[in-house]
């Protein structure tokens, strides 16, 4: 290859990889009230918004 075409795939290769750090969202995704209730176990009621948990009570 010529050095002309080689200079231009390098410098396309390095636009095509800056834009794509461009699209980069240095905050992390917030879970919704929702996911953290179903993942501490409880029931989420759309209804109402709201977590229901157990009791618990279910001692020896």
């Amino acid at each position: 290859m010529g050095k002309t075409v080689r200079e231009g795939l390098g410098s396309l290769l390095l636009v095509l990889g800056l834009a794509g750090c461009a699209d980069f969202q240095g905050a992390p995704p917030v879970a919704t009230a929702q996911q953290e209730c179903e993942r501490a176990g409880g029931i989420w009621r759309t209804g109402r918004a709201y977590c229901e948990r157990s009791a618990g009570g279910g001692g020896y």
